[in-house]
């Protein structure tokens, strides 16, 4: 700490005034978001979710938690309108019915790119290269690997349905035919220049406690199983939630970027720490992807929303593997203030800043990016 000090009170004010200015003006790489949603879908979510990562009847708590309480202040001051959340809701409101895409563009601004998950909210988010018109770069995908696995085996079930073959066994080369369309997929996603990253959700399926190998044997029986009677019941798979295959397909991608020619891998973000309530967090450490990371040392590994509340856990795997990076998104704006500095410090006692990724989480609703990136600028010149 003393070092920190020494350092600050031999700045000038004008080398001072310059860090502020950079942290206000540099324009954001936002390398983790999701899609916005198109206009007739967004009645389908509440927008006390700006701030939480509550569900149900639990979300209306929110409203007395210190991330709703600055929100509230940081849009009413943008939006002109009164110090509410009534207020603010309807000014929003105003705003969408107005002029939307203002509205979008002033929430987007000052972000050069986003590189979007767009395996979220399927036909109710707008596609990826539409955010386009809203940043100053191209933007870019990210593909959610679980999301193309489940489009697989949805497809492999109908198929099995429409053949009339759902009987007691699957048929025998359902699995290779499976993990022959799997690999074509991504190996066409690591070949696609508008392809920057691969994301991985297991953190919520099955957690984070990924073993050195896959049981290939045992990812084998479960597809067959999810195929046969997904088919014969008539009912699609919604989330893959199989241990040996979620980690089969976690695997499969990790060794196909290992493989590939390119010098520079894309790399394999997880979803770590921080989450709705269908995943546990007793699995949601980074600590847990230990074994994977020693597994893959030339892909680069990314563990988002700074593994929070295993914040520190975050910084010491990205210190300790020359593959792994910290991100440091979600946290702005579903931390308090006070939260997010201790947050950014936690990562700085060891990390390198050079390991350090940002980014806003957006989803949803434009302010949430707006949300982001004023309080990550506000925060990080505060640190």
């Amino acid at each position: 700490m003393a070092s920190w000090v020494g350092m600050r009170a031999t700045a000038t004010p004008a080398q001072l005034d310059a860090v502020a200015r950079a942290i206000r003006q540099t324009p954001i790489i936002d390398h983790h978001a999701h899609p916005l949603l198109k206009p007739d879908a967004l009645a389908k979510h509440p927008l006390l979710a700006l701030t939480t990562e509550a569900t149900g009847d639990a979300i209306h708590s929110a409203t007395t938690s210190l991330p709703h309480l600055r929100a509230v202040r940081q849009l009413a001051s943008v939006l002109g309108c009164g110090l509410s959340w009534e207020a603010v809701v309807a000014a929003i409101e105003d705003r969408r019915l107005q002029n939307p895409d203002d509205w979008t563009a002033t929430c987007l601004s000052g972000i050069e790119t986003i590189l979007v998950d767009d395996g979220l909210d399927g036909d109710d988010a707008q596609p990826y290269s539409w955010h386009d018109d809203f940043t100053r770069s191209r933007c870019k995908r990210i593909v959610r690997v679980e999301a193309v696995a489940e489009e697989i085996i949805r497809r492999l079930a109908r198929k099995l349905g429409d053949d009339g073959d759902s009987g007691t066994n699957a048929p025998a080369p359902v699995f290779d035919m499976f993990v022959e369309e799997f690999e074509t997929m991504v190996k066409t996603a690591l070949d696609d220049p508008d392809v920057v990253a691969f994301k991985s959700v297991v953190c919520y399926r099955t957690g984070l406690g990924i073993p050195l190998a896959p049981d290939n044997d045992a990812a084998r029986t479960a597809l067959d199983y999810i195929v046969l009677s997904t088919s014969a019941s008539g009912l699609e798979l919604q989330k893959l939630r199989d241990d040996a295959l979620n980690n089969f397909i976690v695997h499969r991608v990790a060794s196909l970027i290992r493989d590939s020619p390119s010098k520079q891998k894309k790399p394999l973000q997880f979803h770590t720490g921080l989450g709705d309530n269908d995943l546990s967090m007793t699995s949601a450490s980074p600590s847990h992807l230990q074994t994977f990371i020693r597994a893959y040392p030339t892909v680069p590994i990314v563990l988002l929303h700074a593994g929070y509340p295993f914040v520190r856990e975050t910084g010491y795997l990205a210190t300790v593997y020359e593959n792994v990076y910290a991100d440091i998104g979600e946290v702005f704006p579903c931390v308090s203030q006070d939260g997010q500095e201790r947050i950014l410090r936690e990562i700085l006692e060891l990390c390198p800043w050079s390991k350090i990724l940002w980014s806003t989480d957006g989803h949803w609703f434009p302010e949430t990016y707006l949300l982001a990136v004023m309080q990550m600028r506000e925060v990080f010149e505060t640190v």
